[in-house]
């Protein structure tokens, strides 16, 4: 079947959230380095927190502080009252990695595209914005009224792309988050592997980089 579509994870796929992370904890933690706590461990202990707030449903901007001031209770580290609401104003100041703009444009000559990413709207139009690529679709854990893995948010997507699963190509860093429930759905599978890690499953394509991707696909 012809590839028509491809759909991105947003943070880590094509917005170097661990980059925007660091920016924001980093001076933080420094200023109470007498923990002696590392960004590289609060980040860890961060995304476990989180992943356990994402049911029931909630807005990803309550997580975001829920999970703030509860990463900071387990180092025991003082947090100020407005510092995890910072840490969701932050998302607007990521980056994106280095051949994100370059690469979504080129494959865009090609294929629709869409980002399904488990954020609120408002936070996503920030990252979209810094991407200046053209999307056929935006579909947010907002819009499905749940988080990734839970199969809802890329379900919608694929209801208003139009495009039958197996033409749809899902591009993703995270196997549980991502490809896992994309494969579930009938989509086909890209493993975007920046860190160069182990695969934990096969998907269908394996790339370094979106340019990488970009030259598999020959856009």
């Amino acid at each position: 079947m012809e590839l028509r579509a491809i759909t991105f994870d947003c943070y880590g796929t094509l917005i170097d959230w661990e980059a925007g992370l660091r920016a924001y904890v980093a001076p933080i933690l420094a200023a109470t380095s007498h923990h002696g706590v590392t960004v590289e461990q609060w980040i860890e202990r961060w995304e476990k927190i989180q992943f356990q707030m994402l049911t029931p449903y909630r807005p990803y901007r309550e997580i975001m502080q829920r999970s703030y001031d509860a990463t900071m209770q387990h180092f025991g580290v003082e947090a100020f009252v407005d510092a995890g609401a910072g840490l969701a104003r932050s998302v607007a100041d990521w980056p994106p990695f280095a051949d994100s703009r370059r690469a979504l444009r080129r494959l865009a000559r090609r294929h629709q595209l869409a980002i399904v990413s488990n954020i609120d709207r408002d936070l996503l139009a920030d990252s979209v914005g810094q991407l200046q690529a053209p999307f056929s679709c935006l579909v947010t854990a907002e819009d499905a009224r749940a988080y990734k893995p839970n199969p809802k948010p890329l379900a919608l997507a694929i209801e208003r792309l139009g495009v039958e699963p197996g033409a749809i190509l899902h591009a993703a860093f995270g196997w549980k988050y991502d490809l896992a429930p994309a494969r579930a759905l009938g989509m086909r599978t890209c493993f975007v592997n920046r860190g160069g890690v182990r695969a934990e499953e096969t998907s269908d394509f394996e790339v370094a980089s979106l340019a990488a991707l970009a030259d598999t696909l020959g856009a």
